[in-house]
């Protein structure tokens, strides 16, 4: 199977910018660099035939990427249309199936993502993972579903529920994940915090900055 982490160049001014406000645009950048290498790094110890690609909104800056890491870049003139490629180029290459996870909720438990590469083992599966927001964190699938990804309106609350009913009435078994957080605002910044405090060391980067 296939991992593929959707992520962002750690430009400052282009990442977590609803942030700004608290840390302003250079620790911003930061923090989505030290995010998505530990996001990275931990997904590198899941266990199993899986493949793991990041592919990149731009071009990487040094410590974003754990040595040896596939990167490819996004194309499409939107989300929708760059999640469905990188769907279809996995299963194109002869994969099982492929998961795409982003890298704002670096503390997401690995148990999840496990939850769902054994979920994908059915030949017409889907999953999702829920985030607090209303967006999802984690989808996979195992057969192409272009309609999960068309005319959907990205960055609101509804895109897990419609893509839910969307994936309902699909000739697939769906799998619901346990929800989890986002990192994009300064509540949930706290949270992190928090949840750092309390964790081991899988996280260094993300320890190194914010304890």
């Amino acid at each position: 199977m296939r991992i593929t982490v959707m992520g962002k160049a750690s430009v400052p001014g282009r990442v977590k910018t609803r942030l700004e406000p608290r840390l302003g645009p250079e620790k911003c950048a930061e923090l989505n660099s030290a995010m998505m290498h530990d996001t990275l790094t931990r997904l590198q110890r899941l266990e199993g035939n899986v493949q793991l690609v990041l592919a990149l909104s731009g071009n990487p800056s040094p410590g974003d990427v754990p040595d040896g890491l596939l990167i490819e870049a996004q194309q499409g003139p939107d989300l929708g249309a760059r999640m469905l490629r990188e769907i279809a180029k996995g299963l194109a290459a002869g994969h099982e199936a492929v998961i795409l996870i982003g890298t704002d909720h670096p503390t997401l438990p690995l148990a999840f993502v496990e939850e769902a590469l054994r979920a994908l083992e059915a030949p017409r599966s889907v999953v999702l993972g829920p985030s607090e927001d209303g967006g999802y964190y984690l989808i996979g699938m195992s057969a192409l579903h272009p309609e999960l990804f068309r005319n959907m309106m990205w960055s609101t609350e509804s895109v897990f529920a419609e893509t839910a009913a969307r994936a309902a009435h699909l000739d697939a078994d769906l799998t619901i994940l346990p929800p989890w957080y986002d990192v994009d605002t300064a509540v949930d910044l706290d949270r992190l915090f928090e949840d750092l405090r309390e964790a081991g060391p899988e996280w260094p980067r993300l320890r190194s900055m914010l304890l």
